[in-house]
Order: structure tokens, then C-alpha cells, then sequence
């Protein structure tokens, strides 16, 4: 029987360890740990559940983590609000983002923006920009090849950033400051760096399935499921230990050293530690000189940090359960503070999800729990600037709910030195490689790494889709590959 170690419990590593040990391999995971989930995990504080990031899961029971689930058999349950999104578009007013843009309520909200003014759009201007760029007939075989994110179109766009697509279409301010905040929601990458066919592929996925939603109890729900498969079909987990090294001998793996001197042999091992960290557990003169100096030079996703604000009443009322106002900037310069040393938003774009209107059982009965983040870069050493962004987030949102201050309870904050606690890597970043072109699609950097029996796998290797999805697509894709 194979002997298979995984490092670490994401959804990439507990998804890819689940589905190998329900086809009968013998598979150990260890954990750093004492809890598992890695940036995907709940824990109490204050009497609330409290996900360890500020998350979203844009297709829910439709998406990878579901088939996962179905393919093990076991309950993931999933909560759905329609609207999703309640979007601030300043004097235009509230606008709300349906699950599926072609149903009644999607395109009413549609008729109403027309008829009040809130969403006024340039339509000449973006109609001519757009014959200009494909011809007319193309126009329309073009949409709907991105409304499908049809493959060819998905890759046709994996190399050309986001911005540089939209603008084939319009130049409208206003489109282009939405395009770029949900660009660094659902990619954490802004515009004008995001890769625009993962750009595509993602927002297309979630008006397809219409179930981006949370998973009951937590993030946590979603390796919880996956690990409880685990356990059932025989796989042993080691919570508590790290990886030290991975040990190589002839070019083929032998097995991992855990930070409890103990050595777990494997004839493979599955990192979900990132790409940079598995080179530096194995050591870079393991691998060719090239290979080293590739994985060096990838990039990092940006990050966001979190307050969450511990509520004695339910405060909040929005037809959505989440919240964000569209920045009244220069759409081009509304992340550029992120790679500025000491760079602060002015008008920052948050992103305020309230996870009680979702599930009210990860509070206290009548309480309200909310979060506030803001983008930021990945560094780990600028923790007085985070707590600055997150004071000037706080403001702009008791700005639109200055009753919610009256009744917090209680506070904390999430920062890149609590996501460099979880994964020790000294990086803070949300997600894992920066979803660029280059970085994505047939760019992606393939999960068989250049030493015999050695994977990886998580956002680094081989998925596409928002954050957590794309890591148990990896998981799955390399279960395939490995099982």
C-alpha cells in the first residue's frame, strides 16, 4: 500500500488527503496546528465564531468543496441569502447583487437603477468602445463567451490583466472602480494586476450556480467535512507538528520530520505549505538551479485585514448580509497605498460582511457579529499601518451605521501577523501566488514538483477560482494524479 503524507490541513491538503484515503492509500497529515483548516478555520472568542480570515465562498455547495463533499459522502451544509452583496454606490445609492442576474428580483433592481439614476452608465460610449474593439457581431459572441467563461475565452484573456480587458468595453469611472474592488474581493489582486480570465472564470461561476454562500458553523465547516471522511476511511492526523524537512534521498522522497523528532516515512508527500516554503522543506539543492530560481520569482497575493466588532443587538438590517461602498477615487490609484511603505487609504474600499445574518448561531442569541476589512500589501512587518487602516475602516463604516458603535461589546482585529501565526511562512498574504498573468491557467505552476514522489498542492498548484475553492480544486486535481 502507498504511504502518502500531507502537510497541512487547508482545503487543498485535507481535501487531496480525504480523497486519497477514501480510495484506500495509507495517508498521514500533519498539522502545525492544534486546530485544523490552516486560513480556513472558526474559533470562539467573546462567545462568538469567529473565522480566522474575512472570507468569502463565491459557489459554495455548486463548487469544488461541494463535489468534494458529495464525492465522500458526507454533510457540508451551506447557507444562501439573496441578495448577496449590498453595494454603496455614493449618490447613486444602495444597489444589491443578486444570485442570478437573470431572475425577477436581479432584473428589477436593474430597471429601478435605470429609472432612479443609480447606476447611469455612459451606454453610447461603452457601445461604440466595444464595436471598436471586436465589430459588432463580435461584441455579442464575445459577452457570451464570457458569460459562459467559455475555455478558449477564459484563456484567451488569462495573459491580459483585468483592467486591460474592461477597457476594451467602456471607460466608464464608475464600472471601473466596481470591476477593481471586486477584483481585490474575489482575487485579492487589484485591476490592473489580476489576471482577467480568472477574473472571468470566477465571476462567471457565481451567476452561474447562484450559491455563494457560507458554510454552516464557520469556515471551518468546509475541512471539518473533508477531515471527517478522513478519519472514517482510516487516515491518521497529527495535529500539533510541523514539517521540518522533507527528506530526499537520490532524487525520491523518503518521508517528513516532524517537529517532534519523529520521522513519518512516505513513498509521497503532498505540501499544501506553498510552493517556496516546500522548496526550503526540502532544501533548493535538491532541485535544479532553474526550477529554484522560477519559484523565487513568483508573486504573492495581497492580503486583507479584518476588526470584527462583537455586537449585544442585532443593529444591522440590510436586504444582503454583506456590505461594501465603492470608493469616490481615481480608479487606477484606489490600491496604490498597499505598495507604499507607509501608504494609508484616504477613502478605502471595505468590505463589511455580517456573518450572524448568514448564520445567526455563530453569536449569542440577539447578538450581532460584523466584520470590517481593508486591502493591504502582504508584508508581515508593518503592524502600526494596519492598525491604521483598520482605524480609518472603522470610521468610514460607522460613517453609514453610527448605531452599530453604541452597542460593541467587545473588539479584536485580524492582521497579517495573526495569518503569519497560522502558516509561519513570514508572509501575511490572503491566498497564495497572485492570480496574474503568468501565474495562472496553462502558466499555473504544475503540482508535481521536480523531485520524485514530492506535490503540491492548495492555491499554489494547478486550481483556479476564489481563494478556498481554488485550493480544493488543487486537492482534487492531484488526488487524480497521484491515487
Amino acid at each position: 500500500m502507498k504511504k502518502v503524507v500531507v502537510i497541512g490541513t487547508g482545503p487543498g491538503g485535507s481535501s487531496c488527503a480525504a480523497l486519497l484515503a477514501s480510495r484506500g492509500m495509507d495517508v498521514t497529515v500533519l498539522e502545525q496546528n492544534d486546530f485544523i483548516g490552516g486560513k480556513c478555520s472558526t474559533y470562539e472568542e467573546n462567545g462568538f465564531k469567529v473565522d480566522t480570515g474575512i472570507h468569502m465562498f463565491a459557489t459554495g455547495a455548486s463548487g469544488p468543496h461541494g463535489q468534494v463533499a458529495r464525492e465522500l459522502g458526507v454533510s457540508q451544509p451551506w447557507l444562501v441569502k439573496d441578495p448577496s452583496e449590498t453595494m454603496w454606490m455614493n449618490e447613486k445609492g444602495f444597489f444589491y447583487l443578486h444570485q442570478k442576474t437573470t431572475s425577477p428580483a436581479a432584473l428589477k433592481e436593474l430597471v429601478m437603477a435605470g429609472v432612479t439614476g443609480k447606476q447611469k452608465v455612459d451606454v453610447l460610449n461603452s457601445l461604440r468602445r466595444s464595436v471598436a474593439s471586436f465589430g459588432f457581431p463580435g461584441v455579442l459572441r464575445e459577452l457570451a463567451g464570457v458569460a459562459k467563461a467559455l475555455p478558449g475565452i477564459v484563456a484567451k484573456y488569462d495573459d491580459t490583466t483585468a483592467r486591460d480587458f474592461l477597457s476594451l468595453f467602456t471607460d466608464d469611472v464608475g464600472i471601473h472602480r466596481a470591476m477593481n474592488c471586486l477584483s481585490m474581493l474575489l482575487l485579492v489582486d487589484p485591476y490592473d494586476k489580476a489576471s482577467a480570465g480568472e477574473f472571468i472564470y470566477v465571476v462567471s461561476d457565481i451567476f452561474r450556480y447562484g450559491t455563494l454562500g457560507v458554510p454552516r458553523g464557520g469556515a471551518i465547516g468546509v475541512p471539518r467535512s473533508f477531515m471527517r471522511a478522513f478519519k472514517r476511511d482510516g487516515g491518521k492526523l497529527v495535529l500539533g507538528v510541523a514539517a521540518k524537512e522533507i527528506t530526499v534521498t537520490d532524487g525520491r522522497v523518503t518521508g517528513v520530520l516532524g517537529s517532534n523528532g519523529e520521522t513519518y516515512p512516505a513513498d509521497v508527500v503532498i505540501s499544501n505549505a506553498g510552493l517556496k516554503q516546500t522548496v526550503k522543506l526540502v532544501g533548493e539543492s535538491s532541485f535544479p538551479d532553474e526550477y529554484v530560481d522560477y519559484v523565487d520569482s513568483l508573486e504573492l497575493s495581497y492580503s486583507w485585514i479584518a476588526s470584527k466588532l462583537f455586537l449585544d443587538t442585532r443593529v444591522i438590517d440590510l436586504k444582503a448580509p454583506s456590505f461594501f461602498p465603492i470608493p469616490q477615487v481615481d480608479p487606477d490609484k484606489m490600491f496604490a497605498y498597499c505598495d507604499e511603505p507607509d501608504g494609508l487609504p484616504v477613502d478605502p474600499f471595505i468590505f463589511g460582511p455580517i456573518p450572524t445574518e448568514w448564520d445567526p448561531t455563530l453569536a449569542p442569541p440577539g447578538h450581532q457579529l460584523i466584520m470590517i476589512g481593508v486591502a493591504t500589501s502582504n508584508n508581515v512587518d508593518q503592524e502600526e499601518r494596519s492598525q491604521k487602516m483598520l482605524d480609518i475602516a472603522e470610521r468610514k463604516y460607522f460613517s453609514f451605521f453610527p448605531e452599530a458603535e453604541k452597542h460593541i461589546v467587545a473588539k479584536s482585529r485580524i492582521t497579517n501577523k495573526d495569518t503569519n501565526r497560522i502558516t509561519r511562512k513570514g508572509t501575511g498574504e490572503c491566498i497564495g501566488l497572485a492570480q496574474i498573468p503568468g501565474q495562472v491557467g496553462s502558466s499555473k505552476p504544475h503540482p508535481k514538483m521536480p523531485v520524485e514522489g514530492l506535490w503540491a498542492v492548495g492555491c499554489d498548484a494547478g486550481g483556479r477560482g476564489v481563494g478556498t475553492e481554488q485550493g480544493t480544486a488543487s486537492g482534487m486535481l492531484v488526488a487524480s494524479l497521484v491515487g
